[in-house]
C-alpha cells in the first residue's frame, strides 16, 4: 500500500519531466503557453512530491497519513479519469488508462483491503491515569 503510493509519486514525476521536455522541444508552443503549462503543472508535481514522505508516513502506521492518502490520491483517480476522456479524444488511450487505472488500483489498495484498514487504530489508546496519590514513601 505505502510501496503503491510511492510508486505513483515517482510515476508522476516521471510524467511530469517528460511532458516539460516534450513542451520545450518543439516550436509548436509558445513562451505564454509554455509558462502557463508550468505554473498548471506546479501543483501536481508537489503532490507527486509529498506522496514520497506520506508513503513513509503511512508504512508506520500513521492514521492521519491514511486519511491524506485516500484523499489526495481520490483526487488523483478524479483527474485521472478527466485526462483518459481527454486522451481518448486525443487518441492516447494507453496513456490515458494509466493515468486512471494506476491511483485507483492504489485507491482500492488504501480502502478494500480488511487487513489495511485494521492496521491504522481508529483512535488512539489512552493514557493510563497516575494514581492518586502517587506512590511514594511517605504514602506508606
Amino acid at each position: 500500500m505505502a510501496a503503491g503510493l510511492a510508486l505513483l509519486g515517482i510515476l508522476n514525476i516521471i510524467r511530469f519531466v517528460v511532458q516539460t521536455a516534450l513542451t520545450f522541444v518543439g516550436d509548436e508552443w509558445s513562451t505564454g503557453a509554455r509558462a502557463m503549462f508550468l505554473i498548471l503543472n506546479v501543483i501536481p508535481l508537489a503532490v507527486s512530491i509529498f506522496f514520497l514522505p506520506l508513503a513513509y508516513q503511512l508504512d508506520r502506521g500513521r492514521p492521519w497519513a491514511w486519511v491524506t492518502a485516500i484523499v489526495l490520491v481520490s483526487l488523483t483517480t478524479i483527474v485521472g479519469a478527466f485526462m483518459l476522456l481527454v486522451m481518448l479524444a486525443a487518441g492516447s488511450v494507453l496513456l490515458g488508462l494509466a493515468m486512471f487505472l494506476a491511483p485507483l488500483a492504489v485507491l482500492l489498495g488504501l480502502t478494500v483491503p480488511r487487513s489495511v484498514r485494521g492496521f491504522f487504530p481508529r483512535r488512539p489508546e489512552p493514557a493510563p491515569y497516575a494514581p492518586y496519590p502517587p506512590q511514594g514513601p511517605w504514602t506508606s
